[in-house]
């Protein structure tokens, strides 16, 4: 197998956890488990960039850096708009809250929305590499 079908075989991959990362959300909120839906959530867009990052032969050691370069390449390059990488801060925000806060409380309304901004951000990424 080549480098580049080894890469391409990786971004398949992390887009696929990004699907079933997003399926997983809805089931979760669908349930009421809203701390797992805001888990699944930015985990389905942690995936999705993971992807972007790999079909350009970048890898990350730590979430932050990669939130970092979906601000300083992905935003630029009019890949993301700059509210939906505000989104994904608030949304890696979020599933730390959701797994490490003792008293989080999170609405209905907040869960759907997030879930929402997810899909949007998974949905920019594909089509971001659909044209690659």
């Amino acid at each position: 197998m080549t480098e580049k079908e080894s890469r391409d075989r990786i971004v398949a991959q992390q887009m696929r956890l990004a699907r079933e990362c997003l399926d997983d959300a809805h089931e979760a909120a669908g349930r009421g488990s809203a701390r797992l839906a805001w888990n699944r959530a930015y985990y389905a867009c942690f995936h999705a960039a993971t992807a972007v990052f790999v079909a350009r032969d970048r890898r990350f050691r730590k979430h932050r850096g990669i939130i970092k370069a979906v601000h300083e390449e992905l935003v630029p390059e009019g890949v993301l708009a700059p509210e939906q990488a505000v989104a994904f801060d608030g949304l890696y925000s979020q599933r730390l809250d959701a797994d490490y806060g003792d008293f989080v409380d999170i609405p209905r309304e907040q869960v759907l929305n997030t879930l929402e901004t997810a899909r949007r951000f998974v949905a920019a990424l594909q089509a971001a590499l659909n044209r690659k």
